[in-house]
C-alpha cells in the first residue's frame, strides 16, 4: 500500500484498489477497505500521520477488492447503502483467516450526510458500475471518491446490476460538484477533464449501440462497431488479454441493457 497526499487532509492509499482517507476535525474517515494485510498497515500509518483515530469506513460498492478488509475495522462505524449490505450478505464470503465476519452497521437508502465540525460528507448511491455503486463527496475539501464508476488507465468493468444509463447520470452529477480531485476506484487521481472524457466516451458508445440496435444489426456487429469507439484513457497495455476481456464484458453488458430498452 502506497500513501499519497492528494491535498491537505486528503490521502490516497493505493494498492490493488484505492482507499481514500479524509482527516476530519475529530477523526479519520476511510472510503473503501481493500485487502488484508495492507489495510492493517494503512490504518496505522494514517493514524500516525493525522494523530487521529480511524473510526468510520464508507463503502462504495460490494466487490471484494473494496470490502475485503472490513473486519480490520470491526471497532468502527461501517457505512453503506441498504442495497450494498444486501449484496454483501448475498455474496456469502468467508472472513479472512483470523478475523470475524463484519458487515456495515450504519445503512441508508439513497443518501446520507455525515457532519464532523464544519466538514460535511455527502454519501449517495447512484448505481452504474453496480446497482449499489455509491460516491462520497466532501465540498470543503473539494474531493469526490467515485468507487468503480471511474477507473483510470484500464477498461471499466460491468458488475452485478450494471446500468450504463445510471452510470452516465452519475458521471454528470460528479461534474456538477465543485471538485478539484476525483479519486477513482483504481488508478491515479484525476480532474474534471478526465471525467468528462470518460462521460463523452460512454455517451458516444450509447449513441452508436442504440442506432445499430434500432436498425436490427446483429449483436456481434454492434459490439464490434462499439468497440472501435476511441477509448479516452491511455491503457496500461491495450493488448493485455485480461483487460481486453473486461472490454468485451462491459460492452456486452451495456448492449443487453439498451437492447431491452428498444
Amino acid at each position: 500500500m502506497t500513501i499519497h497526499e492528494v491535498s491537505e487532509n486528503v490521502f490516497l492509499c493505493a494498492a490493488n484498489s484505492n482507499t481514500t482517507a479524509l482527516v476530519l476535525p475529530t477523526r479519520v474517515v476511510l472510503i473503501d477497505a481493500g485487502s488484508i494485510p495492507s489495510m492493517v498497515e494503512t490504518r496505522k500509518e494514517i493514524e500516525a500521520i493525522s494523530n487521529k483515530k480511524v473510526d468510520m469506513v464508507i463503502l462504495t460498492h460490494f466487490h471484494s477488492d473494496h470490502t475485503r478488509a472490513t473486519p480490520v475495522f470491526s471497532d468502527c462505524t461501517i457505512v453503506s447503502s441498504t442495497l450494498l449490505l444486501k449484496r454483501l450478505k448475498e455474496a456469502k464470503r468467508k472472513p479472512p483467516e483470523g478475523y470475524e465476519l463484519t458487515f456495515p452497521n450504519k445503512t441508508f437508502d439513497d443518501q446520507i450526510e455525515i457532519q464532523d465540525g464544519t466538514i460535511q460528507l455527502i454519501v449517495k448511491q447512484t448505481g452504474g458500475h453496480t446497482d449499489d455503486s455509491t460516491f462520497v463527496y466532501c465540498p470543503t475539501y473539494k474531493v469526490l471518491a467515485t468507487g468503480d464508476n471511474l477507473i483510470v488507465n484500464i477498461y471499466p468493468f460491468a458488475g452485478k446490476g450494471c446500468n450504463p444509463d445510471l452510470w452516465i447520470q452519475a458521471l454528470k452529477e460528479y461534474l456538477s460538484c465543485d471538485v478539484n480531485s476525483f479519486i477513482p476506484g483504481h488508478g491515479p487521481v484525476v480532474g474534471k477533464d478526465e471525467v468528462k472524457e470518460f462521460l463523452d466516451y460512454m455517451v458516444e458508445v450509447r449513441t452508436v449501440m442504440k442506432e445499430l440496435i434500432a436498425e436490427g444489426e446483429p449483436k456481434e456487429d454492434v459490439l464490434r462497431t462499439a468497440g472501435e469507439v476511441e477509448y479516452c484513457y491511455t491503457l496500461r497495455d491495450p493488448e493485455d488479454q485480461y483487460y481486453r476481456r473486461w472490454k468485451e464484458q462491459y460492452l456486452s453488458g451495456w448492449y443487453s441493457v439498451w437492447k431491452k430498452e428498444l
